[in-house]
């Protein structure tokens, strides 16, 4: 029976309380909790404690509503108590939510063997063990990182803006500086309560967002209302940012926090026909996740993204408006972003210092603000500053924004003393930002990485082709050089598709060659893959010993000298139907006229732009039928990871000799045998096919099938 003692905390419940059965407020709480209805889920579980007490699953569930409502010193009297009661105790939550509660209040030491303890106890596919162990790291950051000196105070904004619900994403205005745009999902919001696939849910769901504002008055923050007009609706809203004169507001809206538009409303007249705002037109693509936008001087464009590509995890990306177009994004690069998030960008009035929050294991929490300052003359980022305490907290730290005269600064933060979910949070430095009192020439890092890519844009990039004697020399030092060199290049062009091309010299029947070729470009491929490439931007071609670039033999004896440079493997990037902005070629030895084959030459002309072959069959491991061998140009393709390799005859320019090939293929026993379609080498499917038909006609015969 648990101590009387433990429990002064608690107050006289209403007579209505003890009127429900215990087995009644059980399933209450139990219903509440599993919904996130924290308070609600207090109530029931404190009444149900009060007529059966020394439940160990209600005390432990009480100490984590505790938790989740951050009132951590109650936390930490349940979660305790318990594990003093039973330290064998083998409940994961328990021992995670204790940590959760010691790292909060800073007590690293403390908190790192208490996550100990849950790894100890939770099960391999338990699903908190990654964060646990990501945790662990950030508390030895934490015990490392320093207070900041700039800063003078951090302050929450008080109960006139802040409440139990959650505020976020605040917005200083652009005209006047004491008024505060923000988002907050609250009592009272218009969209209600929705569950996570955007449909309306009293009981289980949480409130939509609605934008907000306040004005900041001698007496503090006043009283924040609802923004006026129809901006809010049934759907989630969050407020962005404004344009350069403060006239036009960008603001999300959506089903759900991660799937929706951009919009644009302006204060100038309204269309009183008009139900919709204009959605903002850029290559950011919220409907698909991407996030978290930031505008600076309405030419430039920084936002958060899972793309393809990446580093892993949200990266932040940059596009710029050029000649009325928006540029490609373009990740900013392994120095800001990482493997795990980084989001909710600023970028300072200089154009070069930008803040961000990440996740990643440097940092004390969750989220932690980072400050990056882009050098000119490197052209790159410097390394990211943490901001230190007491900006950063254990938990999540995010959506920083200096003020307009750079003395103050505002950002959200769900740190335990704040009142509910997230609160916002003001910064008063010591002395005024000088990155936000003054501008640069050119206007932003991004016109300084262009005016670099400008300059070198007409210089082909080479990549050096990996020669090999054996399997074992494949992964070779000098070879995995090329591969570092060939995954830098995919990064800076991260809608290209890498080719990866296996060569052989004449070694025995040409279906072993091609087999052969397959596996050593796996091993290529497994290596960009493990250097962030995405496995679906990767293509492995084996053409086994069809195309050698020196004669296998010269004056009727072998020559070992090209026999060597033909093994070997060759990686480049295409565009399906154009070109890269920087020619990227594959950089060969010479090789003299007399021993010069040219047959990968004239392979590179064939392949170039469209061309056509046969899939003769799929398969996972070797496709042993000889009648194969009647055909000429073959070629193996697979992916990274796939397990299936896709073998193919032929080479063509026109979609009818093709055809023809395909029947003869079908009649050698080739049943499945079909026609497929490449540009530059990469696999067009029909439907791609129907629109290219204007720029490549033949492709019409291809499309009719």
């Amino acid at each position: 029976m648990i101590r009387h003692s433990l429990f002064f905390l608690f107050i006289f419940l209403a007579v209505s309380g003890f009127a429900q059965k215990p087995v009644d407020l059980k399933k209450a709480a139990e219903k509440h909790y599993a919904n996130g209805r924290w308070a609600e889920a207090l109530t029931a579980l404190e009444q149900y404690q009060a007529v059966k007490p020394g439940d160990i699953g209600v005390l432990t569930k009480l100490g984590i509503v505790h938790y989740r409502l951050h009132q951590p010193d109650k936390a930490r009297k349940y979660l305790d108590y318990l594990l003093t009661q039973n330290p064998q105790s083998k409940d994961p939550d328990l021992h995670y939510y204790l940590a959760r509660t010691l790292h909060g209040q800073q007590e690293w030491v403390r908190a790192i063997a208490a996550y100990k303890s849950y790894l100890r106890a939770a099960g391999e596919r338990h699903p908190y063990r990654a964060n646990a162990a990501d945790n662990i790291r950030r508390c030895l950051s934490g015990m490392t990182l320093r207070s900041n000196d700039g800063v003078a105070l951090v302050e929450n904004l008080g109960d006139r803006v802040n409440t139990v619900g959650d505020e976020f994403a605040p917005v200083p205005s652009v005209n006047h500086a004491d008024r505060l745009y923000f988002s907050a999902a609250r009592e009272g919001c218009t969209g209600g309560r929705r569950n996570d696939a955007g449909y309306d849910d009293p009981e289980a769901g949480h409130w939509c967002s609605d934008m907000f504002i306040s004005q900041q008055s001698t007496g503090g923050w006043e009283p924040a209302t609802v923004l006026n007009g129809l901006l809010n609706t049934s759907r989630f809203e969050v407020a962005m940012g404004f344009n350069a004169i403060g006239q036009v507001l960008y603001y999300f809206r959506g089903f759900t926090l991660y799937s929706g538009e951009v919009l644009v409303d302006t204060a100038g007249r309204k269309d009183e026909y008009s139900l919709m705002p204009p959605p903002f037109v850029s290559p950011m693509r919220p409907e698909q996740g991407d996030c978290h936008a930031f505008f600076f001087n309405d030419s430039t464009l920084i936002f958060a993204s899972r793309q393809a590509g990446g580093q892993g995890g949200l990266d932040l990306y940059v596009t710029r408006l050029r000649d009325s177009l928006w540029t490609m994004p373009q990740n900013l690069g392994p120095a800001v972003n990482s493997p795990y998030d980084e989001t909710t960008p600023f970028l300072a009035r200089d154009g070069r210092t930008l803040f961000f929050s990440s996740n990643h294991t440097g940092g004390m929490g969750g989220l932690d603000i980072y400050k990056a300052v882009f050098d000119d003359k490197k052209r790159a980022w410097q390394t990211p500053e943490n901001l230190g305490m007491p900006v950063n907290s254990p938990d999540d730290d995010a959506f920083f924004r200096l003020s307009n005269d750079g003395r103050t600064a505002y950002f959200s933060s769900d740190r335990l003393d704040s009142r509910g979910e997230r609160d916002l949070y003001q910064v008063y430095f010591k002395e005024e930002q000088s990155e936000q009192t003054r501008v640069s020439t050119p206007a932003t890092f991004a016109s300084v990485a262009a005016l670099a890519a400008a300059e070198t844009e007409n210089r082909p990039v080479y990549i050096p082709a990996l020669f090999y004697d054996s399997d074992r020399d494949v992964l070779s030092a000098d070879n995995l050089k090329a591969v570092n060199e060939a995954a830098a290049l995919a990064r800076r062009f991260p809608t290209a598709t890498m080719l990866v091309t296996a060569n052989t010299d004449e070694t025995g029947p040409s279906k072993f060659d091609l087999y052969y070729g397959i596996k050593r470009a796996e091993m290529v491929g497994k290596a960009l893959t493990d250097r962030g490439v995405t496995y679906n931007r990767v293509v492995l071609r084996s053409v086994g010993s069809a195309y050698p670039i020196a004669r296998n033999v010269l004056d009727a004896a072998p020559n070992p000298v090209g026999q060597k440079l033909n093994r070997r493997l060759e990686i480049t990037l295409a565009l399906p139907g154009e070109s890269l902005p920087t020619e990227v070629l594959v950089q060969r030895p010479s090789v003299s006229e007399l021993m010069a084959s040219g047959a990968f030459r004239a392979f590179e002309e064939a392949t170039a732009g469209l061309s056509y072959k046969v899939e003769m069959a799929t398969t996972r491991q070797i496709l042993n039928n000889d009648s194969q061998a009647m055909f000429g140009d073959l070629m193996i393709e697979s992916q990274p990871g796939a397990g299936t390799y896709r073998y193919t005859a032929g080479l063509f320019k026109q979609h009818a000799a093709a055809a023809q090939l395909r029947k003869e293929l079908q009649a050698q026993g080739f049943a499945d045998a079909t026609v497929v379609a490449y540009l530059n080498g990469i696999r067009i499917q029909r439907a791609e096919a129907v629109g290219l038909m204007k720029k490549w006609p033949d492709l019409a015969g291809y499309v009719r099938g």
